[in-house]
């Protein structure tokens, strides 16, 4: 069975102050998207922080 992750961003951002920081989740990712998500965010939003969890 394949190896799935949980992906989890965060910010410091003041829009997202009433989330607590939390910007969205992504669930049951394969390796390759997960891999794709991370590098996409280091790109377009470098403020983030990302917890990434294997289910």
């Amino acid at each position: 069975m394949e190896q799935l992750y949980t992906v989890e961003a965060f910010s410091n951002a003041p829009e997202h102050k009433p989330s607590r920081g939390h910007v969205y989740i992504s669930t049951d990712l394969p390796e390759e998207q997960k891999d794709a998500l991370v590098a996409r965010e280091a790109e377009k939003n470098p403020d983030r922080w990302l917890k990434v969890t294997a289910q």
